[in-house]
Parts: structure tokens; C-alpha cells; sequence
């Protein structure tokens, strides 16, 4: 695999970390650099295991094993577009009623001592959730790369997240300047992890 191929793959799964990044400064939220090391920790491991565990664990083909990331990476980027289109009425019902998915419909709700700023403690759950791309990436590649693949992607990986969730904190703390707090990456993320999923699934 070619260095802009892991990029690609790298950046792609660190959108919702990124898009965290954005909504978090765009909401006023503060993520200081040990939150920032934290998901980006996450994240890579989630890549990590994904790449050299996945094919071990699941008991599957290699083949099956990227379908399966792919249908992952489908069904979150339709996930992803749906979140974007609800209304915050109905984002709200739902976090009400089922309260252990709010992080998956409103990052912010991880900022549970309402300080304005993301504790490493705090972090650490919606770190969870947003690797969960990196994850479902992992398994799709994972089969198809050699050892020493798997390490350069796992690495590349952490490197793009720290730089993509450093770039949304500055791009939101932008946007809150501009807009105020009414902006959602979530079509955006939405849409490309939908594309890759069909393209993993049709091409691999």
C-alpha cells in the first residue's frame, strides 16, 4: 500500500474525531492538549487492534473480514447522515430516553461537570465512540497489509489524528467566530464514510 493510499485511509478515519474537535470548539468547549494526546491515543489503538487482531479474532475469511469493516463503515456514515438531519428536538428525545447513546448524538454531552473544558476523564468516553471509524478501517485493511503495513498505517494514524483534531479545534474556535454555534460537520462525515464503505466493499 502506497503512502497516499494510508493517508487517505488514515484521514478518513479520523473524521469523527476531527468533527468532535469542531463541535467542541464551536460550542465553546475548551480541549486542552492532554485531551487532544488522549483521543489520539484511542484512536490509534483502536486502529492498531483492528489491523493486527481483527482477521485473529473474528472467525472469517480475509475476505469476509472486509466486507464486514465495509458494511461498518456504511452503516456509520448512514448514521452520520441521519444525526445530521435530525432536529435538535429530536436529538434531545432520544438522548432523554436512551442516555447511554448521547455521545454518539451530542459530543458535548461529555463535558459532565459543565466546566467548559475537556478533562482527560471526560474525554476518554467519546474517544470510545469516534474510534470506532478507525476500527471499522482496521478491519477492512487489516488482511491485506503485511506486518510492517499494519505498524506504518497504526503510526500514520496517530500522527493524522493528532493533526486533524488539532486543525478542528482552530477551525471550530474560527467558525464559532463566524456563525456563532449552528455549524455540524456531520453531513460531511456522514457522506464520506458512506462512500468509502461502498468503495471498500465493491473493490477489495
Amino acid at each position: 500500500m502506497h503512502l497516499i493510499e494510508i493517508l487517505v485511509l488514515a484521514a478518513s478515519s479520523c473524521l469523527d474525531a476531527m468533527g468532535a474537535a469542531v463541535s467542541y470548539r464551536v460550542s465553546g468547549i475548551k480541549f486542552p492538549l492532554p485531551s487532544v494526546v488522549v483521543m489520539t491515543l484511542v484512536h490509534g489503538a483502536g486502529m492498531a487492534f483492528a489491523l493486527f487482531f481483527a482477521d485473529a479474532v473474528l472467525p472469517f475469511s480475509t475476505e469476509t473480514c472486509v466486507k464486514i469493516g465495509a458494511v461498518l463503515l456504511i452503516l456509520f456514515g448512514i448514521f452520520g447522515l441521519w444525526r445530521a438531519m435530525m432536529s435538535e428536538q429530536a436529538k434531545g428525545r432520544i438522548i432523554n430516553r436512551f442516555r447511554f447513546l448521547s455521545l454518539f448524538f451530542d459530543e458535548k454531552y461529555a463535558d459532565k461537570d459543565c466546566s467548559r473544558s475537556l478533562s482527560c476523564k471526560e474525554t476518554l468516553p467519546v474517544s470510545l465512540a469516534v474510534a470506532t471509524d478507525a476500527f471499522a478501517v482496521g478491519i477492512c485493511v487489516g488482511p491485506s497489509l503485511s506486518d510492517s503495513g499494519k505498524i506504518i498505517t497504526a503510526l500514520v494514524t496517530l500522527f493524522v489524528c493528532f493533526a486533524l483534531v488539532t486543525a478542528g479545534l482552530a477551525f471550530g474556535k474560527g467558525l464559532r467566530k463566524l456563525l456563532g454555534d449552528r455549524f455540524d460537520l456531520g453531513f460531511i462525515q456522514g457522506s464520506f464514510l458512506l462512500l468509502m464503505g461502498f468503495y471498500m466493499l465493491f473493490t477489495k
